[in-house]
């Protein structure tokens, strides 16, 4: 005798099943999930459920793969239709006998799908490209002013002299990093020796080294950094403002470490000092 998954009524559950049913909503519900299972006369309707089950699954994988796929197509793209062009056309290429209007018509019918596909797919690049450039034009956008605002901020506040602020901001631009913080905003940092560190306390530092020092305007009343004339602060004349041959000449020709540190200063590149220092 076949169990029934559902019954009415109580007393139509056999005697020797009655434990295996549930009550629900006033019916009777064959339980499946317990012992039932180990009932030899229940074997092939759980092996059925259980086919049934895993056909279910790969039929929704399917779905899932094709909605992917069709994701981008063009509103009037019909894939059952091009897929059914698809295969007439591999018919007709295998029959010596095949009607070649038919097959034309068809071909310029794959074509013009084939060209949708094209379309979208170009449309679906540009729209990224797009994107893409927006969001490097928001990066960048983000990156000058936390990087160039907070140098220029700082290096005003340690007394950097005016007429070198733009080459000392050149030259500390790329050790200054922007990070995202544990509360989610962009912050400004600095990567040294003993650590992370915010703009203010980098440049702070590197105004009292060696390096820095040059380009820190004097107290009033005092000479400047090297100097000892009562001049305020040097001119650099590898910078643009000051630019001047012959002064450059005079201070390689003297002292070869202000003339390094100048046009360090100036934004020439280490090879470049090298160069100059060396002929």
């Amino acid at each position: 005798m076949a169990l029934r998954a559902v019954i009415d009524k109580a007393e139509d559950i056999p005697a020797a099943f009655a434990s295996e049913y549930v009550e629900k909503d006033g019916k009777f519900y064959l339980d499946l999930d317990n012992t039932l299972t180990s009932h030899t006369a229940l074997h092939s309707l759980t092996t059925a459920l259980a086919t049934l089950k895993r056909e279910k699954k790969t039929l929704q994988d399917r779905v899932t793969n094709l909605e992917a796929k069709t994701a981008g197509l063009p509103d009037d793209f019909d894939p059952a239709r091009y897929a059914d062009i698809t295969a007439e056309l591999e018919t007709l290429k295998n029959d010596p006998n095949r009607d070649k209007d038919t097959e034309q018509k068809l071909q310029k019918e794959r074509e013009r799908y084939e060209q949708r596909l094209r379309d979208a797919e170009a449309k679906r690049v540009a729209d990224l490209r797009a994107k893409e450039e927006e969001i490097k034009e928001r990066d960048d956008l983000i990156h000058a002013t936390l990087v160039d605002g907070g140098l220029t901020e700082a290096l005003v506040k340690n007394g950097i002299a005016k007429e070198f602020m733009g080459a000392t901001r050149a030259l500390l631009r790329s050790s200054v990093k922007v990070r995202k913080g544990d509360d989610g905003k962009r912050h400004a940092v600095v990567d040294t020796d003993l650590g992370e560190v915010d703009i203010d306390k980098f440049v702070e530092n590197w105004s009292k080294s060696d390096d820095g020092k040059p380009f820190v305007t004097p107290a009033k009343g005092s000479g400047s950094h090297g100097s000892g004339n009562g001049r305020g602060s040097e001119i650099n004349p590898w910078s643009k403002e000051a630019f001047n041959m012959t002064e450059q000449g005079r201070i390689i020709k003297s002292d070869k470490d202000k003339a390094r540190r100048f046009m360090k200063a100036a934004g020439r590149t280490q090879s470049e000092i090298d160069r100059i220092l060396a002929a």
